[in-house]
């Protein structure tokens, strides 16, 4: 069998698998498949995943665990020692590792990095690093150094856990101490609750739904959301940081799409508590934004707007509705049907 024909091959399995399950939209997948079908198909029907390391990101993470479930906070992060190594050799140790978590995953059972000298040497190859010396003696030298040694157990330490730096950390750190210093926000989320506040509190809490009519569901991992049995209220605070300032974030609204996310958010949980909704009680959403010079202000969303975003997020359904059939992921969708003119 051709290569060609071998890939094509492999294709057709990575795409019966993907639709043998039911998939869940999140605010990341339908915004990328809005934007870049393309992108959307390498990513999650081929299953091409990219890792993120965007600062604002992993800062937005940090925030979340320290402030809604500091108790957990360990258990996902680790804070870089101030004497990591840097440079090539640490690429190198680096790309041993990746190399050695596979292997343990089929029952290798080496632990030390002098046990992937073979590995070692393959790298350097390829990174044309420390070619000029004679020897593979001479070159595993550079690497398997103390230091090196000392590198490798810290990563076999660190496991999954993400790696920040101190400065992130600090920040975060900073940021979340003010948000417990004013207790407006905290009563917002809820974070002063006495035994006597008749209001209930979910922090990142994941929960999907179907969508009536689509061979989908959507999904998502809700910051904080916050049922006040007293007013009968249902507020959903999504917790944002940005490098911007205060003042620049209703341009990010439009810019990230964040008005989806907040309309996949409200549907959710419109139908996790559809009883309390039935019986009057009022759904409002918040931004709950930090920016670069730590203030912190709710945005909070107008009934009519959000009104407004649930239609286009219905819109939004319908072409994501018509790739998903159609099995079409070449254009976004106005272009794939030629509704776009000049």
């Amino acid at each position: 069998m051709e290569l060609e024909d071998l890939m094509n091959e492999s294709i057709k399995i990575m795409e019966n698998d993907f639709y043998s399950k039911k998939f869940y939209f999140s605010y990341s997948s339908l915004n990328r498949l809005m934007w870049n079908p393309q992108s959307f198909y390498q990513t999650y029907v081929l299953g091409q995943r990219e890792e993120k390391t965007d600062a604002h990101l992993v800062n937005g993470k940090i925030i979340h665990a320290l402030l809604l479930e500091p108790e957990k906070f360990a258990n996902n992060f680790v804070i870089s020692p101030d004497n990591l190594p840097t440079g090539n050799s640490r690429t190198v140790v680096d790309r041993v590792f990746a190399h050695h978590q596979e292997l343990a995953k089929s029952g290798d059972e080496r632990v030390l990095l002098s046990e992937f000298a073979d590995a070692v040497l393959d790298v350097m190859r390829d990174m044309n690093y420390y070619q000029n010396l004679k020897t593979d003696q001479q070159r595993l030298d550079k690497i398997l150094t103390n230091e090196m040694e000392g590198y490798w157990n810290f990563l076999r330490t660190k496991g999954s856990k993400t790696l920040i730096d101190q400065q992130s950390y600090e920040f975060c750190k900073t940021a979340v101490d003010i948000i417990k210093t004013d207790n407006a926000i905290c009563d917002l989320i809820g974070c002063n609750l006495t035994d006597f506040s008749n209001k209930q509190v979910f922090n990142e809490i994941p929960l999907e739904c179907e969508i009536r009519d689509k061979a989908f569901g959507i999904k998502g991992i809700i910051d904080n959301v916050v049922i006040d049995h007293d007013k009968q209220e249902i507020v959903i605070n999504d917790i944002k940081t940005t490098s911007k300032d205060l003042k620049d974030f209703p341009e990010s609204v439009d810019y990230y799409n964040y008005w989806l996310q907040s309309a996949i958010y409200s549907t959710i949980i419109t139908i996790k508590f559809l009883n309390l909704i039935d019986s009057g009680y009022a759904l409002k959403f918040n931004f709950l934004v930090i920016d670069r010079n730590y203030q912190v202000y709710p945005f909070t969303v107008s009934q009519q707007t959000l009104e407004n975003w649930i239609q286009k997020f219905t819109e939004v359904l319908e072409k994501a509705n018509w790739h998903y059939i159609n099995k079409n992921y070449t254009l976004p969708y106005d272009f794939a049907v030629g509704k776009v003119v000049l």
